[in-house]
């Protein structure tokens, strides 16, 4: 019974158990598997979702982000805010900064914003909408070690980096879409210092601002193109901008359009100074065309190039060396592969250029070379691998040169020659590195007012010294004396006159011949120089043995010498004074200004005026014109007017006009308006009376009156008295009364100075001269005057 009990209590357990399971899998049935209930789980998972992606994954990328730039590359990472949407999937980043290890900020930006395409769980690769930079700024610097602070940066590992066989495989990536707008990019090169540029600046400091980039259908796979536009404004002046494709895989190819337009040289101006020693003062670069790189062509370029507005000179304070206002060219094409650069025509105008050969024959072109660092032995290694080196071949279709101008200066030969040339136009034939034949040259241009220059030649630009052969010549230079020449067999400067000078020089393999013909007319000398040379004769006997009966000086100067080692044997030049001819421009500069205008009889040095006048007369105007013509031929004169007077003979005119004055304001004062007063009119004598007493208070006039009454005649009992006289006589003792101040009488000279500089300067038309080409001196006094005139000497030098 016992047993039955155990069975009948065992199945009724096992009976309570089966219903709770019955039970349990109703339940589930009935209540998880319920619409209600899986709603609800869908919401728990929906909010934990949107929890974990707009406030946990912000957080965790930010705190990532900053301790992996910590710890990995010691390097301080700052992130203002971090944003992201995981219905959208989109991030945010605001307010990014990487600082570098000398707490230099490195890169950083205002706002990524990255839209990440739900294809991408689909497709198994990274696709996004669009991602795009807001105000990128990029901080780059080269150091003199050769590293970059992103090369820096990229080159430390982790702390337990791994080793691979080979690289992983690149993931898959699509950007449909991706901007940069208003990046910065700064770029700091540290240059090494040359002995040369010691002081010169050794760092260059480049900026591009306003950066825009545009770039769509993006994808990291090997062959594909996608468009690319670019455009910045460099921050010391110039736009950039690209419009073409870029390949990245398997190798970066670059092609499209590309346009530069007024690139600031000045920026560049450090790397210039590492090969040549000089000062950029201005200039701007634009070329457009088209740009190709790839894995066959390290670059190459076709398209119009030009650069305006060049300036370069030794020093900073220094003229120019050389520059021009705008160089162009339609076509040029470069090929890095090829070493091959060639252009069309190259357009040069305004060209501004100084060229000087030394005693010892050497060039300022010569002289600016900077010096390679390092010691002679270096210096001499990199010339031997400069010579191995293939040379760039260049081809110059040609070059024309309108309105230059060019400043000359030859101090090899005995006369020194200096000359500046304007209006310089001309061509140089075809250029070619690869070719013997040399450039042909053939310009001309304008020296001074009428002097003419013209240069014709060849020369091989690439090897100057192996084959050169250059004739210029100059005709009718005008020579003021601030262009001074030294004259070894005179011992002095020119300081006026015309000059031809043929120049013919002829290189073969470093030997210099030269033949210089020069040619002086009209001499006028200047200021003495000491020289050793310089014979001990009378300059009008120099000149006589050197002047012909055209007044012409003809030297035939030989040059010939190594141009490796400027030591001329110069032949003997025939030493012949100078005569009379030169003396009487020096002692007689305005017979010689008349005769530049054709009034040799005419006194250029006087203006005469009237006493107490200081108007012209049309006598006086006629002269003052004609050297006035006579001055617009020689610039480098000035006229110094010292006004004349004199107390004898402008004295009388100036009381007289003051006497007139004074009875005016009495006439006045009466109620009586006279035109022309007279001190001698009848109707003016009670006047006059008054102010012969006022002047004379001691006089009767009763006494003065009778002096001039007489009888009428020998039967007459009667008397008259002669008015005429009479009132002449008070004429003249009114006027002797008048006082003459000093400064009065020098107002009268200044004054009749300044007519005559109004004369020269302010003239109708255009013909005037300079107004700092007169310069008024102190008033002159002289003592007594011949004749009815008296002259204002009219003094000359050079500016």
């Amino acid at each position: 019974m016992s047993t039955l009990c155990s069975m009948s209590h065992s199945n009724g357990r096992d009976l309570m158990h089966s219903g709770s399971l019955r039970r349990f899998g109703g339940y589930l049935r009935t209540g998880w598997t319920s619409p209600r209930r899986i709603r609800f789980w869908l919401l728990v998972l929906v909010v934990l979702y949107t929890l974990l992606g707009f406030f946990a994954l912000p957080w965790i990328i930010q705190y990532v982000a900053v301790n992996t730039a910590q710890e990995d590359f010691g390097r301080e990472l700052r992130i203002e805010s971090v944003q992201t949407n995981p219905y959208t999937l989109t991030l945010r980043i605001d307010g990014l900064a990487l600082d570098d290890i000398d707490n230099r900020q490195l890169l950083g930006w205002n706002r990524l914003f990255i839209d990440l395409a739900w294809s991408s769980t689909i497709d198994r690769a990274w696709i996004f909408e669009t991602i795009q930079f807001d105000k990128p700024l990029v901080q780059e610097e080269h150091f003199a070690s050769g590293e970059t602070r992103l090369s820096r940066l990229a080159a430390q590992p982790p702390d337990n980096p791994r080793a691979e066989d080979e690289p992983a495989p690149l993931p898959a990536l699509r950007i449909n879409e991706l901007y940069l707008n208003d990046g910065i990019l700064r770029f700091a090169d540290n240059l090494e210092t040359t002995a040369a540029n010691t002081d010169k600046p050794t760092q260059v400091s480049l900026a591009l601002r306003d950066i825009g980039v545009s770039i769509k259908e993006f994808e990291l796979r090997k062959g594909t193109r996608f468009p690319l536009h670019l455009k910045g404004q460099l921050e010391g002046g110039g736009m950039l901008t690209f419009d073409g494709t870029l390949q990245l895989l398997p190798t970066a190819a670059l092609a499209g359009s590309a346009r530069i337009d007024e690139l600031a040289l000045m920026q560049v101006a450090p790397y210039l100074q590492q090969f040549v020693d000089v000062e950029l003062g201005s200039g701007t670069l634009t070329l457009n065309g088209q740009i190709h790189t790839d894995a066959q062509q390290p670059f190459a370029f076709q398209g119009s190039a030009g650069i305006s507005a060049l300036s370069i000179s030794e020093g900073p304070n220094d003229e120019p060396l050389i520059g021009w206002r705008s160089l162009q060219t339609e076509q040029l094409d470069l090929r890095l592969k090829e070493g091959q650069l060639e252009t069309d025509s190259i357009i040069l105008d305004g060209l501004t250029g100084r060229v000087v050969i030394h005693e010892d024959q050497t060039t300022n072109f010569g002289q600016i070379m900077a010096k390679p660092p390092g010691d002679a032995e270096d210096n001499e290694a990199a010339a031997a691998t400069d010579e191995e080196t293939a040379p760039f071949g260049i081809a110059i279709e040609s070059i024309e040169l309108t309105d230059g101008a060019l400043r000359f200066a030859d101090y090899s030969l005995p006369l020194p020659f200096s000359t500046s040339i304007h209006t310089l136009s001309g061509k140089i034939s075809t250029l070619s590195s690869t070719s013997a034949e040399p450039a042909r040259v053939k310009l001309e241009g304008q020296v001074a007012e009428f002097g003419l220059a013209h240069v014709e030649g060849a020369v091989h630009a690439w090897h100057p010294m192996r084959q050169t052969n250059v004739q210029l010549k100059f005709r009718n230079l005008q020579i003021p004396e601030y262009s001074p020449y030294t004259v070894d067999f005179a011992g002095r400067k020119i300081a006026g006159g015309t000059m031809d000078l043929d120049l013919d020089y002829t290189v073969r393999e470093k030997q210099l011949e030269g033949q210089n013909k020069l040619v002086l007319k009209d001499l006028k000398l200047g200021e003495k120089m000491a020289s050793s040379d310089a014979m001990d004769l009378p300059l009008d006997l120099a000149i006589a043995l050197l002047q012909d009966s055209d007044g012409v000086i003809d030297l035939t100067l030989p040059v010939t010498g190594n141009v490796g080692d400027p030591e001329f044997d110069f032949n003997k030049v025939i030493r012949q004074a100078l005569g009379n001819a030169i003396m009487s421009v020096i002692k007689a500069p305005f017979s010689f200004l008349a005769g530049l205008v054709g009034a040799e009889s005419e006194d250029l040095g006087k203006v005469e005026f009237p006493e107490g006048r200081t108007d012209l007369l049309p006598p006086q105007r006629e002269r003052i014109a004609r050297l006035r013509e006579a001055l617009n031929k020689r610039p480098a004169l000035v006229l110094e007017l010292a006004g004349p007077f004199s107390r004898t003979f402008d004295g009388p005119a100036l009381r007289r006009e003051k006497a007139i004055k004074d009875l005016r304001q009495r006439l006045e004062k009466a109620g009586r308006e006279v035109a022309e007063p007279s001190l001698t009119a009848e109707s003016s004598q009670g006047i006059v009376e008054t102010m012969f007493s006022t002047y004379y208070p001691e006089a009767d006039l009763e006494t003065v009156r009778a002096r001039f009454t007489e009888k009428q005649n020998e039967s007459s009992d009667g008397t008259g008295l002669d008015a005429l006289a009479y009132r002449n006589y008070l004429a003249e003792r009114v006027t002797a009364a008048q006082p003459v101040k000093d400064d009065e009488l020098e107002a009268i000279a200044n004054a009749r100075a300044s007519a005559a500089r109004d004369a020269l300067v302010k003239p109708s038309g255009d013909t005037g001269i300079a107004d700092d080409r007169v310069r008024l001196l102190e008033p002159k006094e002289i003592d007594s005057v011949a004749g009815d005139r008296i002259a204002m000497e009219v003094g000359i030098s050079a500016r």
